[in-house]
């Protein structure tokens, strides 16, 4: 008869196994660098991130030598770095004029860093999924983007080619900032290999923020937990147009934080029945948690410019969750994004290696990535389009002062 085993030591075994496999899939994927890194982007893509035509951006290339030519990828075919791309970009709006060409924010007309947090208290809602295609669909875009993860799961950190628990010190996540007398906010932010995107990432010791904030309550009188990372922000207003805060599935400290430091509210989940009754229950928990805040600070309540549910992991041809689909968007109607983020083969293909669709090369399955893209980007088109509403109404307001 076996001998009981140490659940410790099981455990940490477990932990190590798929830690080595997580490690050796970047690896393989990534050669011969075994470290990610983003592709080059086609002209035609190159051309449908700057807004303009792939037969403008090759006659732009060609009469003007100045400009980045790109990098042979075959007969006839060139590819484009980011770094390239955004180049062109500030050449056209220089040249232009056109706002059009004009990437994030116009701090100078008024508009305000934008905090996008995503939460849900349910598991499994497509939250990190969310917040890591938005960010990167954003910086590809041309904007300064940071995505903060505040989960200890650190979904959102491993994506983006980090061993949260091997790479990352405690101090190096948002607990490094949350402790007393913690780092500078802006201190944790690290560049990947997006540019324009930053992360400040996370592993398994951010959960100890759980435990350490109440015990910090109790002992200051005045301590406002909720008000640290909100507090923080301007210190990030000169080096980002928006922030994307990843949250954990609770209603915790860290989750509070966000809400707190938000401008606009996503909340993904599925057209499931089970999704659809806790996504009403995190609402009710969310507005109780609230009232009790507002009611302790007697300050005027938390206002957000926009709050809006997404419909996630859409099975297009599953009629129980068209009917469902439905009813959520009979009881929210303009509260739900119009677009949709569909389950799709290659968004299973893309998590498989530890990327994103954006991420993915054309390959063998071209047709079905491009409907996975598709997909994607009008979620993202129309959340980017209620930012920059944010700011357009800012500045309407402005001039007619």
């Amino acid at each position: 008869m076996a001998e009981p085993q140490n659940l410790v030591a099981l455990f940490e075994e477990y932990a190590a196994l798929a830690e080595a496999v997580q490690r050796r899939i970047i690896e393989i994927d990534n050669k011969p660098e075994q470290k990610k890194k983003l592709r080059l982007f086609p002209t035609r893509e190159a051309a449908e991130l700057l807004g303009i035509s792939d037969s403008y951006l090759r006659r732009l290339v060609l009469e003007d030598g100045e400009l980045p030519q790109g990098e042979a990828l075959g007969p006839n075919r060139r590819g484009f770095r980011l770094e390239d791309v955004n180049l062109i970009r500030r050449q056209l709006l220089a040249r232009t004029g056109d706002p059009r060409y004009r990437a994030g924010r116009d701090p100078a007309a008024g508009d305000r860093l934008q905090v996008l947090t995503l939460c849900n208290f349910k598991g499994g809602a497509a939250k990190t999924t969310t917040a890591v295609h938005l960010s990167q669909y954003l910086a590809l875009r041309g904007y300064r983007v940071l995505l903060i993860d505040l989960d200890s799961q650190a979904s959102a950190t491993g994506i983006f080619g980090f061993h949260p628990d091997e790479d990352l010190a405690e101090e190096d996540t948002l607990y490094g900032f949350m402790r007393p007398k913690g780092r500078p906010l802006a201190g944790l932010a690290r560049p990947t290999y997006i540019p324009g995107l930053d992360l400040i990432p996370a592993n398994l010791g951010l959960y100890r923020v759980e435990f350490e904030l109440p015990v910090r309550q109790m002992k200051e009188t005045n301590f406002r937990f909720w008000r640290l990372l909100a507090d923080a922000i301007p210190s990030l207003d000169e080096r980002y147009d928006v922030v994307v805060c990843d949250c954990p599935p609770s209603l915790g400290y860290l989750t509070i934080n966000a809400l707190y430091a938000a401008t606009g509210l996503i909340v993904p989940a599925p057209p499931s029945m089970l999704d659809f009754a806790s996504t009403g229950r995190f609402f009710r928990m969310m507005a109780d948690t609230l009232a009790d805040i507002e009611a302790f600070e007697g300050g005027p309540p938390k206002r957000l410019d926009f709050v809006r549910i997404l419909l996630t992991k859409v099975h297009t041809t599953d009629k129980n969750q068209q009917r469902i689909a439905a009813w959520m968007t009979a009881t929210f109607g303009d509260r739900l994004l119009d677009a949709r983020m569909a389950h799709t083969t290659a968004l299973d293909q893309a998590g498989n290696v530890k990327r994103t669709l954006y991420e993915l090369e054309p390959g063998s399955g071209r047709k079905a990535q491009e409907r996975g893209v598709d997909f994607m980007d009008r979620v993202n088109a129309e959340i980017e389009a209620l930012i920059q509403a944010q700011w357009q109404r800012r500045r309407a307001g402005q001039e007619a002062a």
